[in-house]
Protein backbone atom coordinates (compact mmCIF):
# COMPACT_ATOMS: atom_id res chain seq x y z
CA UNK A 1 0.00 0.00 0.00
CA UNK A 2 1.55 3.35 -0.99
CA UNK A 3 1.91 6.02 1.71
CA UNK A 4 -1.18 8.18 2.04
CA UNK A 5 -0.91 11.84 1.20
CA UNK A 6 -2.57 14.59 3.20
CA UNK A 7 -5.50 14.68 0.76
CA UNK A 8 -5.93 10.90 0.70
CA UNK A 9 -5.99 10.63 4.52
CA UNK A 10 -8.97 12.98 4.36
CA UNK A 11 -10.61 11.07 1.52
CA UNK A 12 -9.94 7.77 3.33
CA UNK A 13 -13.03 8.55 5.42
CA UNK A 14 -15.40 8.70 2.41
CA UNK A 15 -16.65 5.08 2.76
CA UNK A 16 -18.06 6.01 6.18
CA UNK A 17 -20.65 8.09 4.31
CA UNK A 18 -21.88 5.06 2.37
CA UNK A 19 -24.20 2.32 3.59
CA UNK A 20 -23.17 -1.22 4.45
CA UNK A 21 -19.41 -1.00 3.88
CA UNK A 22 -16.59 -2.69 5.77
CA UNK A 23 -15.85 0.70 7.32
CA UNK A 24 -19.39 1.33 8.56
CA UNK A 25 -19.57 -2.22 9.89
CA UNK A 26 -16.34 -1.71 11.86
CA UNK A 27 -17.39 1.76 13.00
CA UNK A 28 -20.62 0.44 14.48
CA UNK A 29 -18.69 -2.15 16.49
CA UNK A 30 -16.26 0.47 17.82
CA UNK A 31 -19.08 2.81 18.79
CA UNK A 32 -20.78 -0.04 20.68
CA UNK A 33 -17.55 -0.62 22.61
CA UNK A 34 -17.27 3.09 23.42
CA UNK A 35 -20.90 3.26 24.57
CA UNK A 36 -20.28 0.27 26.83
CA UNK A 37 -17.10 1.86 28.19
CA UNK A 38 -18.99 5.00 29.20
CA UNK A 39 -21.86 2.92 30.60
CA UNK A 40 -19.42 1.10 32.89
CA UNK A 41 -17.46 4.17 33.98
CA UNK A 42 -17.83 5.16 37.65
CA UNK A 43 -19.72 8.37 38.47
CA UNK A 44 -17.84 11.65 38.02
CA UNK A 45 -15.48 13.12 35.50
CA UNK A 46 -14.06 10.91 32.72
CA UNK A 47 -10.84 11.75 30.91
CA UNK A 48 -10.43 10.41 27.36
CA UNK A 49 -7.72 10.58 24.75
CA UNK A 50 -7.97 9.50 21.12
CA UNK A 51 -4.80 8.77 19.14
CA UNK A 52 -4.84 9.36 15.38
CA UNK A 53 -8.42 10.57 15.65
CA UNK A 54 -8.94 11.21 11.96
CA UNK A 55 -12.42 12.72 11.79
CA UNK A 56 -13.36 11.09 15.13
CA UNK A 57 -16.37 9.37 13.64
CA UNK A 58 -16.04 6.78 16.39
CA UNK A 59 -15.76 8.85 19.58
CA UNK A 60 -17.40 12.17 18.69
CA UNK A 61 -20.94 10.87 18.01
CA UNK A 62 -20.75 8.81 21.21
CA UNK A 63 -19.85 11.90 23.24
CA UNK A 64 -22.72 13.81 21.63
CA UNK A 65 -25.41 11.18 22.24
CA UNK A 66 -24.37 9.25 25.35
CA UNK A 67 -25.84 10.46 28.67
CA UNK A 68 -22.33 10.53 30.14
CA UNK A 69 -20.90 12.54 27.23
CA UNK A 70 -20.97 15.78 29.20
CA UNK A 71 -18.81 14.14 31.89
CA UNK A 72 -15.99 13.53 29.41
CA UNK A 73 -13.00 15.76 28.86
CA UNK A 74 -11.25 14.54 25.73
CA UNK A 75 -8.18 15.23 23.66
CA UNK A 76 -8.32 14.20 20.01
CA UNK A 77 -4.84 13.95 18.50
CA UNK A 78 -4.60 14.17 14.72
CA UNK A 79 -1.60 15.08 12.57
CA UNK A 80 -3.42 15.60 9.26
CA UNK A 81 -4.41 19.29 8.87
CA UNK A 82 -7.52 18.58 6.79
CA UNK A 83 -8.89 16.09 9.28
CA UNK A 84 -8.00 18.34 12.20
CA UNK A 85 -9.86 21.20 10.49
CA UNK A 86 -12.86 18.90 9.94
CA UNK A 87 -12.82 18.06 13.64
CA UNK A 88 -12.70 21.69 14.72
CA UNK A 89 -15.71 22.39 12.53
CA UNK A 90 -17.63 19.36 13.78
CA UNK A 91 -17.01 20.29 17.41
CA UNK A 92 -18.24 23.82 16.74
CA UNK A 93 -21.71 22.45 16.00
CA UNK A 94 -21.95 20.54 19.30
CA UNK A 95 -22.50 21.49 22.93
CA UNK A 96 -19.31 19.75 24.03
CA UNK A 97 -17.18 22.23 25.94
CA UNK A 98 -14.29 20.12 27.21
CA UNK A 99 -13.06 18.46 24.02
CA UNK A 100 -9.98 19.77 22.25
CA UNK A 101 -8.24 18.89 19.00
CA UNK A 102 -4.45 18.81 18.99
CA UNK A 103 -2.73 18.76 15.60
CA UNK A 104 0.29 16.67 16.53
CA UNK A 105 2.04 13.32 16.17
CA UNK A 106 0.12 10.78 18.25
CA UNK A 107 3.18 8.53 18.23
CA UNK A 108 5.06 10.91 20.53
CA UNK A 109 4.34 11.30 24.23
CA UNK A 110 4.47 15.10 23.93
CA UNK A 111 0.97 14.96 22.41
CA UNK A 112 -0.43 13.45 25.60
CA UNK A 113 1.05 15.87 28.13
CA UNK A 114 -1.78 17.22 30.28
CA UNK A 115 -4.27 14.65 28.94
CA UNK A 116 -2.79 11.39 30.26
CA UNK A 117 -3.26 9.28 32.20
CA UNK A 118 -6.78 8.87 30.88
CA UNK A 119 -9.78 6.74 31.83
CA UNK A 120 -10.51 5.92 28.20
CA UNK A 121 -7.85 5.52 25.50
CA UNK A 122 -8.99 5.13 21.90
CA UNK A 123 -6.58 3.60 19.38
CA UNK A 124 -8.71 3.57 16.25
CA UNK A 125 -6.73 2.01 13.41
CA UNK A 126 -3.34 2.63 14.99
CA UNK A 127 -2.31 -1.03 14.98
CA UNK A 128 -3.39 -1.32 11.33
CA UNK A 129 -0.65 1.12 10.37
CA UNK A 130 2.31 0.19 12.59
CA UNK A 131 4.63 -2.80 12.66
CA UNK A 132 5.00 -5.38 15.46
CA UNK A 133 7.92 -3.62 17.20
CA UNK A 134 6.00 -0.34 17.37
CA UNK A 135 2.87 -2.21 18.50
CA UNK A 136 4.86 -3.65 21.38
CA UNK A 137 6.17 -0.19 22.31
CA UNK A 138 2.65 1.26 22.09
CA UNK A 139 1.18 -1.34 24.41
CA UNK A 140 4.06 -0.78 26.83
CA UNK A 141 3.31 2.97 26.70
CA UNK A 142 -0.30 2.27 27.70
CA UNK A 143 1.00 1.84 31.25
CA UNK A 144 1.61 5.59 31.18
CA UNK A 145 -1.44 6.58 29.13
CA UNK A 146 -3.97 4.73 31.31
CA UNK A 147 -5.27 5.30 34.81
CA UNK A 148 -5.79 2.15 36.89
CA UNK A 149 -9.06 0.64 35.68
CA UNK A 150 -8.99 2.52 32.37
CA UNK A 151 -10.41 1.00 29.23
CA UNK A 152 -8.57 0.86 25.91
CA UNK A 153 -10.72 0.58 22.81
CA UNK A 154 -8.80 -0.36 19.66
CA UNK A 155 -9.36 -1.60 16.17
CA UNK A 156 -7.22 -2.97 13.38
CA UNK A 157 -7.83 -4.11 9.82
CA UNK A 158 -6.04 -5.18 6.67
CA UNK A 159 -2.67 -6.90 6.45
CA UNK A 160 -0.13 -4.04 6.55
CA UNK A 161 -0.02 -3.58 10.31
CA UNK A 162 0.29 -5.90 13.29
CA UNK A 163 -1.65 -9.16 13.47
CA UNK A 164 -4.57 -8.80 15.90
CA UNK A 165 -3.75 -12.06 17.67
CA UNK A 166 -0.30 -10.66 18.41
CA UNK A 167 -1.93 -7.53 19.86
CA UNK A 168 -4.18 -9.65 22.08
CA UNK A 169 -1.17 -11.59 23.34
CA UNK A 170 0.77 -8.41 24.09
CA UNK A 171 -2.16 -6.87 25.96
CA UNK A 172 -2.67 -9.99 28.05
CA UNK A 173 0.99 -9.84 29.09
CA UNK A 174 0.79 -6.14 29.94
CA UNK A 175 -1.86 -6.20 32.70
CA UNK A 176 -4.90 -5.81 30.45
CA UNK A 177 -8.05 -7.90 30.80
CA UNK A 178 -10.31 -8.49 27.82
CA UNK A 179 -13.70 -6.79 28.11
CA UNK A 180 -15.11 -7.56 24.67
CA UNK A 181 -13.89 -8.51 21.19
CA UNK A 182 -15.66 -8.13 17.85
CA UNK A 183 -14.26 -9.67 14.67
CA UNK A 184 -15.33 -9.72 11.05
CA UNK A 185 -13.78 -12.52 9.04
CA UNK A 186 -15.61 -11.24 5.96
CA UNK A 187 -14.08 -7.77 6.14
CA UNK A 188 -10.89 -8.63 8.02
CA UNK A 189 -11.13 -6.35 11.04
CA UNK A 190 -10.94 -6.69 14.80
CA UNK A 191 -12.32 -4.26 17.39
CA UNK A 192 -11.84 -4.79 21.10
CA UNK A 193 -11.95 -3.26 24.56
CA UNK A 194 -9.52 -4.05 27.36
CA UNK A 195 -9.37 -2.92 30.99
CA UNK A 196 -6.07 -1.97 32.62
CA UNK A 197 -5.47 -3.66 35.95
CA UNK A 198 -2.01 -2.18 36.55
CA UNK A 199 -0.87 0.72 38.71
CA UNK A 200 0.31 3.14 36.03
CA UNK A 201 3.64 4.81 35.33
CA UNK A 202 4.82 8.39 34.73
CA UNK A 203 4.53 9.63 31.16
CA UNK A 204 7.97 9.88 29.52
CA UNK A 205 8.92 13.23 28.04
CA UNK A 206 9.11 13.53 24.25
CA UNK A 207 9.39 9.78 23.61
CA UNK A 208 8.55 8.37 20.17
CA UNK A 209 6.78 5.04 20.49
CA UNK A 210 5.28 4.51 17.05
CA UNK A 211 5.51 5.70 13.45
CA UNK A 212 3.12 4.78 10.67
CA UNK A 213 4.41 2.31 8.10
CA UNK A 214 5.62 4.26 5.07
Amino acid sequence: MPPLTEQSWYEWHAPYDALDTAQTDRLAAVQDLLYDALDSSPPGAIRAVSACSGQARDLLPVLIHHPRGADVSARMIESDPLNASFLHGALGSTRLVDVDVLEADAGNTAAYAGAAPADLVVLGGVFANIGPADAERTIEMLHSLCTPGAQVVWTTYGTDGTDPDRILTLLAGADFDTVEIHRSTEHGWTAAAHRYRGAGRPLPTDAQFFDFIA
